[in-house]
């Protein structure tokens, strides 16, 4: 069985999304080891299923300010992660984790660009914003597949590297219960929910806007908060953290899932993983439109702006809350998107670039 490292840019217990889908699935074929960040200050947000061999790679404050505490940090990680040239393979999931990989490093390597990493690199000063853009050019030029999560990440890539050979590898539907499309209901009052991390593109004043104008709607939000003002209003409510696993229970409460986001650099590049999973759980969904999620017009209510979104909110609660879509297509779309499937290409092309590299040999 050949062996793979797999470097996360974020904590194996933080949300459960793709890097860990990935890592769990991968596990199934490979001698993996997972190396995952470290934040002091972030608590244990889930209790994720534990990839056989787990490292932790600390991140030390000001890390990527500092040349001194830089250079500490990365003999760090270094001891952590040891002998690099046993690995037949180095994933790597965050851009400055490249610099790991040694000169002379004769294995596969992978990057898996899942968000912009430019607008998501959070010191904005030029030149360090400079530097890790750089890093990110080196870890795409260097590696022998490179995967986009979404169409708008491959063009943002090809613009960088002109001629690179890139793969898109959506999201996908994660292993969840599946509920039937939900029959409509009309009601005194309406329960919106999100569920995700709470940050800083979380349109709050949209929420608070549609409050004024309804008075039959109230949201749960459910996820960590992060850069993100909690709203202050009794319909409203901030319900933490849910484990992956338990929240088809709680989205049973729910009448609508909501992707309020803002639009920004950070958002019009990502293939949202909680539509998906918001589709198998057969609710009414609405969200924000953008070019990446039009594919998902046939499932979703999308709008454009504020008052679109108060509209919308008002006829659908007329009608109950009901699904776009029949049980036909909810099961067709989710088996054509099944994180499965995704691994299955994931495989093919690894297989192919391991035989290109004993074929050169």
């Amino acid at each position: 069985m050949k062996k793979m490292l797999y470097i996360m840019g974020i904590e194996w217990n933080w949300i459960f999304q793709r890097p860990q889908v990935l890592a769990l699935e991968l596990e199934k074929e490979y001698d993996l080891t997972v190396a995952g960040t470290k934040q002091p200050i972030h608590a244990k947000h889930q209790n994720n299923r534990q990839p056989k061999c787990l490292l932790e790679l600390y991140q030390i404050p000001f890390q990527e300010k500092n040349r001194l505490i830089g250079a500490v940090a990365r003999k760090l990680h270094d001891k952590v992660l040891g002998d690099l040239a046993e690995y037949d393979v180095i994933w790597v999931g965050y851009p400055l984790f490249g610099r790991y990989i040694p000169k002379d490093y004769g294995g596969t390597v992978v990057y898996d660009c899942m968000d912009n990493f430019e607008a998501l690199y959070q010191d904005r000063r030029e030149r360090n914003l400079r530097r890790a853009c750089v890093e990110e050019y080196r870890l795409l030029e260097r590696a022998d597949l490179v995967f986009a999560s979404s169409l708008k990440l491959k063009e943002k890539l090809l613009a960088m590297c002109p001629g690179k050979d890139i793969t898109v590898i959506r999201n996908g539907y994660s292993n969840i219960s599946l509920k039937p499309p939900a029959i409509p209901q009309r009601k005194e009052q309406y329960t919106l929910g999100y569920i995700g991390t709470l940050s800083a593109w979380f349109d709050s004043r949209l929420v608070l806007n549609s409050l004024k104008e309804q008075k039959e709607i109230r949201y749960e939000l459910i996820g960590p908060v992060a850069d993100h003002e909690p709203i202050q209003h009794t319909r409203v409510h901030y319900r933490g953290v849910v484990e992956h696993g338990k929240l088809g229970e709680a989205v049973q409460e729910l009448d609508c899932l909501l992707m309020p986001f803002q639009i920004n650099d950070i958002i019009l590049y990502v293939d949202p993983v909680k539509l998906y999973e918001y589709i198998a759980w057969g609710k009414c969904i609405v969200s924000c439109w953008y070019p990446e999620i039009d594919r998902f017009g046939e499932f979703v209510y999308f709008y454009h702006d504020k008052r679109e979104y108060t509209e919308l909110l008002r006829q659908l609660a007329q009608e109950g809350f009901p699904p776009k879509f029949t049980q036909d297509r909810q099961e067709k779309f989710l088996s054509e998107n099944s994180w499965q499937a995704r691994v299955q290409t994931i495989r093919e092309c690894l297989e192919a670039a391991g035989e290109a590299q004993t074929g050169g040999k």
